[in-house]
């Protein structure tokens, strides 16, 4: 692989301005170009990765976008967009056969992983998923590719073999090796979450912000702007009013930001014998009780987690305002999936599973 491994230049206690450099070189050798191919072929394909840092083409089929109101695309944030259908059909597809081969997974034995939204294959020793933005793709795997701590594992990238690119990626799809464990038990078993999060959040503290996080153009994204940047929520009428209520109690925040996990709560494993695992990482940078608070606030909104835990998970001066933001990033993204006509799964029931929780939170 081209540079070293951030969390190696990290662990090994290199200056901060080293890092940076780190940095800049991983950026300068990431992909800027993806050949375009018509209309109909995968995001991927044609360099939009979801993230406004890749090629953009004037093709708009997969995605569906929403145009930014002021009309000044440098000021403005990154117009959101989802995947439309025949995005959607070509993750369900699985990995094209040249991924395949360049991970060296076996085909003949490669099944859809259960969970999630049904998009992760694996062999049994790999799993292979799609990757919506390239350039965070490529960080997360440096990442992990130097992880040095024991008391958290990752998932370790794996090198695609016999491809141009220099990245982590083959046609739109990365791999890591399989991480053992079983899913934890909510919500009896949160602790063990929030030992892991803890854990790896600690892992990862040094670690400065790269440059994709202010350009990804995913609903998540949105949601975390809505939550901390003052961007106006897209949102059906219940979500808004949730929303706008939660914002009047935001106030100043002075814990200082670090990288975070946004979804540590389903994304923790458990293996007897070792320690636990965080996977799937989506990263933000916000200050680490963050995370916490996302975690405990979907416990007790999504997996019928008590309302003592808002108290039994405080940490710092800032706990409450981490709350408050916490709820306003999750219901930000369900708001803009209901305003868009495309809620399904348990976010159909998120505005009144959450409506209690909100009145807690107001009430601290």
């Amino acid at each position: 692989m081209g540079g070293p491994p951030l969390l190696g230049a990290v662990a090994a206690g290199a200056p901060a301005a080293n890092v940076l450099e780190v940095i800049a070189e991983l950026t300068a050798q990431a992909p800027r170009h993806v050949p375009r191919e018509p209309a109909g072929s995968p995001a991927w394909k044609r360099g939009r990765v979801g993230c406004g840092i890749e090629g953009r083409g004037a093709d708009e089929d997969l995605f569906v976008a929403e145009e930014s109101s002021s009309g000044v695309e440098d000021s403005a944030p990154p117009r959101v967009r989802v995947h439309s259908a025949p995005e959607w059909e070509w993750r369900r597809r699985g990995p094209t056969q040249r991924a395949v081969r360049s991970f060296g997974i076996r085909s003949d034995v490669l099944r859809r992983l259960p969970g999630g939204q049904g998009h992760a294959w694996t062999d049994g020793r790999l799993v292979a998923k799609p990757v919506g933005c390239l350039p965070e793709h490529r960080w997360v795997c440096e990442v992990y590719a130097g992880w040095k701590c024991p008391d958290v594992r990752v998932p370790q990238p794996v090198v695609p073999r016999g491809v141009d690119d220099a990245g982590w990626s083959v046609d739109g799809w990365g791999a890591h090796v399989f991480v053992p464990g079983r899913e934890v038990e909510l919500p009896h078993e949160i602790a063990r979450v929030r030992e892991a999060s803890d854990a790896f959040h600690d892992c990862v503290r040094a670690l400065p912000c790269p440059d994709f996080i202010g350009a990804r153009d995913d609903p998540w994204s949105f949601g975390d702007r809505v939550a901390w940047d003052g961007v106006e929520p897209e949102s059906d009428i219940g979500t808004r009013g949730l929303i706008t209520a939660l914002r009047a109690h935001a106030r100043p925040v002075s814990t200082p930001s670090q990288m975070i996990h946004g979804d540590v709560l389903p994304n923790v494993l458990l293996d007897t014998g070792s320690v636990a695992a965080v996977i799937d990482w989506p990263p933000y940078f916000r200050p680490a009780g963050f995370a916490s608070a996302i975690a405990v606030t979907d416990a007790v909104t999504f997996r019928d987690a008590p309302l003592s835990l808002l108290d039994e998970w405080a940490t710092g001066d800032d706990w409450d305002q981490l709350l408050v933001r916490a709820l306003v990033y999750r219901l930000a993204t369900t708001g803009l999936f209901a305003a868009r006509g495309l809620l399904m799964g348990s976010l159909i029931t998120h505005l009144a599973r959450a409506e209690p929780v909100v009145e807690a939170v107001l009430a601290r």
